[in-house]
């Protein structure tokens, strides 16, 4: 019996270790780049919390939605001062909350909300959720956002670094045995917006795969409605208004399935709810405006593709505000 509970202390000691080890590897950086205040979320929500603020606009979403809409853009055609307060792999739930503690702050008359599959979808990033809501000022939100936004599983992945991680483990150890180097270069930053200059390869773009549909996500038709509701909800509370977008695809993307599940999807759904909606990747928006070149990846635009979208964007809010 000693020898067993000896086991298990040792084995639970590891399993601590291990952990600590990990949650240093993963979170030194970000405590550093905190301190030196180069942190991309840290600055956002600065700006956010900052009494000498005040931003009537707010857009957010994911990654596609802070590399394809420049403020500066919007605002020299709206007459507005916007933020993106977009962030990597951001869920709808975290979105919801996000919103939350940003009225709490600031008191914006409109919300840009860009829509996309992955965005209510049943995989979720913890890690990038956790360190977006870490920087609420709001205890009680960072909690209402684990209990009620992702339960046990959401309770697991802020307790143990080890499974937070996990995906990132994975890649780390797969970039061990592989010589292909990241060339994404994420610091030239525009009230909240990626100004990003890299160049989708050719070939990265001979590699392209078709855009998010319901064959290759997992998209919860469920979890969307009840967020998007909440959303529209919290909007309307606050005397606002919901303006949806979807950020562009690179063209041969869009080529490689005759259907779009997306946007038709988006597009019914935002047409029920009685939402402005504005899909660039829609053929009487897209046209030939578009070329591979203006991304910067597989489905992140580059500032080419960013200005063509943001003009594209504001020229269709424009028409809504006024």
């Amino acid at each position: 019996m000693k020898k067993f509970l000896k086991k298990i202390i040792i084995g639970l000691l590891v399993f601590i270790a291990v952990n600590a080890i990990i949650m240093g590897v993963y979170e030194y950086p970000s405590y550093k780049a905190i301190q030196n205040k180069t942190h991309r979320n840290y600055l956002k929500w600065d700006a956010i919390h900052s009494p000498s603020n005040s931003f009537d606009m707010i857009i957010i979403g994911t990654s596609r939605c802070y590399a394809a809409f420049n403020p500066v853009v919007f605002d020299s055609i709206l007459d507005t001062n916007s933020y993106n307060m977009s962030t990597s792999a951001q869920d709808i739930a975290e979105t919801y909350y996000a919103l939350e503690e940003i009225y709490q702050h600031q008191k914006p008359k409109y919300i840009v909300l860009d829509l996309f599959f992955e965005t209510a979808d049943e995989s979720y990033d913890y890690y990038q959720i956790f360190s977006n809501s870490s920087f609420f000022k709001s205890n009680k939100r960072k909690f209402s956002l684990i209990s009620d936004g992702y339960g046990s599983s959401g309770f697991l992945n802020y307790a143990i670094p080890l499974v937070r991680f996990k995906n990132y483990i994975k890649q780390d150890v797969s970039k061990l045995f592989s010589r292909k180097e990241s060339l994404r270069v994420e610091d030239n930053w525009i009230k909240g917006h990626l100004h990003d200059t890299l160049i989708v390869s050719d070939s990265e773009i001979s590699a392209f795969g078709p855009i998010s549909n319901f064959e290759n996500t997992s998209f919860s038709k469920e979890r969307f409605d009840k967020y998007f509701n909440k959303i529209n909800a919290l909007v309307k509370k606050n005397n606002a208004k919901l303006i949806c977008l979807r950020a562009p695809y690179p063209p041969t993307r869009l080529s490689l399935k005759d259907t779009d599940d997306e946007g038709t999807y988006f597009k019914e759904y935002t047409s029920k709810a009685q939402i402005p909606f504005f899909d660039i990747n829609a053929k009487e928006n897209y046209d030939e405006f578009y070329e591979d070149k203006d991304f910067a990846d597989y489905h992140h635009t580059n500032y080419k593709g960013a200005r063509k979208a943001s003009l594209e964007a504001a020229k269709f809010i424009k028409q809504i505000i006024y």
